[in-house]
């Protein structure tokens, strides 16, 4: 296992956090959007890990670790807007971004924003894990309104899906600092519905999804074909909804062929023009 990394925040922006050591010449930087209720610590150890060069970041959310006592956003096309404006000091340099669950959605929505203004080049690959296509996003089956059910309920539909958070669900302690930023996550994301109208994304996507998970199914994944004038793949992983968490060292190999094939395909045009 890799030694665990130590973070960094941006001195300018509490919405960003880096992990590892400063990579001056990293070819692109990778950015991470966390799952509904996780925090941009869940990519720490992604620092000290070999991914083709890449300087690891991760975006910050409001209401939890060293935001607990920001308020949360209104809805995740707000959200969206806030990390945006946020991120346009990251984009000197290529980025590939990776989100999971309900960060595969802001990822995506951060993306169109970063399109619309002609800043969407700068983002060589998108990585959408854990969720379906914009139009089938939806509560996990069965599993609607998981933001109103008691502290016990929600914790058991946290452990069923497989939350990497067990020591904090079992914390009474902790539960209450823990659970509502997964309530108001879940919330948003429930209430999401992708806006009408804007470009396309250009920009190629990869779909990442565990053949076990239960709330995300393969076709659901596959439909993020319809999300891009780019190039489209679909790899599948042993596990469930967080196979990340179960298999790690497949993941990252398989992160580590995306982001190798972005800054190389991105090198040669540079070369070329």
């Amino acid at each position: 296992m890799a030694p665990r990394q130590a973070a960094a925040t941006r001195p300018d922006s509490p919405w960003l956090r880096t992990f590892g050591p400063p990579r001056p010449a990293a070819p692109a930087r990778l950015v991470c959007f966390p799952h509904a209720g996780g925090a941009a610590s869940y990519f720490r150890d992604w620092g000290g890990r070999d991914l083709a060069g890449a300087e690891v970041w991760a975006v910050q959310y409001p209401g939890r670790e060293n935001r607990i006592r920001e308020g949360f956003p209104p809805d995740l096309h707000t959200l969206a807007d806030q990390v945006t404006g946020e991120l346009r000091g990251l984009l000197d340099r290529p980025a590939v971004f990776f989100g999971h669950s309900m960060g595969a959605v802001v990822g995506y929505e951060v993306l169109r924003r970063l399109t619309a203004d002609g800043r969407g080049g700068a983002v060589l690959h998108l990585v959408v894990s854990g969720c379906g296509a914009p139009q089938r996003v939806r509560p996990f089956a069965g599993q609607e309104g998981a933001h109103l059910l008691d502290d016990d309920r929600l914790v058991a539909l946290l452990k069923e899906l497989g939350s990497g958070n067990a020591g904090l669900l079992d914390d009474p302690d902790m539960r209450s600092v823990f659970l509502p930023a997964v309530r108001d996550d879940y919330r948003i994301v429930q209430s999401y519905v992708p806006r009408a109208g804007g470009p396309l994304l250009r920009t190629d996507v990869t779909a990442f999804v565990g053949r076990q998970d239960e709330a995300v199914g393969v076709g659901d994944a596959g439909a993020w074909a319809g999300a891009t004038l780019g190039r489209f793949t679909l790899r599948t992983f042993p596990g469930g909804h967080f196979y990340l968490g179960e298999h790690p060292d497949h993941v990252l190999h398989a992160l580590r062929e995306v982001l190798l094939s972005a800054t190389t395909i991105d090198t040669g045009r540079a070369d070329e023009s």
